[in-house]
């Protein structure tokens, strides 16, 4: 039920014309309309939601989209079970944030800055590693269940946002789990969110 109605709303956002004022306003409306519903024992006056088959990210405050960006979820799709490198769904929290002032294109290998700058591949070439760089956003679930719990928790898992050398490929869903963006997408999210932003990843 929660994907038909989230369906319905993207659906109608998406035939009346994105990005374009009244039509922004009524999105959001409809999307927060959902979130508290379906999450009323949360504060959602500003959250991430991530739509996994759009491959974009909102971010939403006061009622009001603030930005838009492309990202690059999971090559094998949507899932909470460890050991899958699915992106997990379900209402998270950010709860680490990682990288401040790092130059943008910083390496960071289990959530350490290793000292040295990667070139960031902007090409149409695929990259066969799966480089952290610039900025981590750190996630933890929370529906106990569904993404938080033995077997199936965001946080255990390892779970980000996060920048990635990779580039090209935002916009496609190529990543082992994370949630990749451009680096300096992710450096502008990193700055305008605090630790405790909700983020609602849907396979919608």
């Amino acid at each position: 039920m929660r994907q038909i109605v989230l369906y319905f709303i993207i659906i109608s956002y998406s035939l009346h014309g994105q990005h374009s004022g009244k039509n922004d306003f009524a999105f959001v409306s409809l999307l927060n309309d959902y979130v508290t519903t379906i999450y009323p024992n949360n504060n959602l006056e500003e959250y991430i939601y991530i739509g996994i088959k759009r491959q974009k990210m909102y971010h939403i405050k006061k009622n009001k989209l603030i930005s838009i960006y492309p990202v690059s979820t999971s090559a094998k799709g949507a899932g909470n079970k460890m050991g899958t490198f699915k992106t997990p769904t379900g209402l998270h929290t950010i709860v680490e944030k990682i990288g401040q002032d790092a130059p943008l294109g910083t390496l960071f290998v289990k959530k350490k800055n290793v000292g040295s700058v990667v070139n960031i591949n902007k090409s149409d070439t695929t990259l066969a590693n799966d480089e952290i760089t610039s900025r981590i956003l750190s996630l933890k679930g929370e529906e106990l269940g569904i993404n938080k719990g033995s077997k199936i928790d965001s946080y255990v898992r390892g779970i980000y946002i996060h920048g990635t050398s990779d580039e090209a490929t935002i916009g496609r869903p190529v990543s082992h789990g994370c949630i990749r963006m451009i680096n300096q997408d992710v450096i502008k999210l990193f700055d305008n969110v605090q630790i405790g932003t909700k983020v609602l990843i849907i396979n919608n």
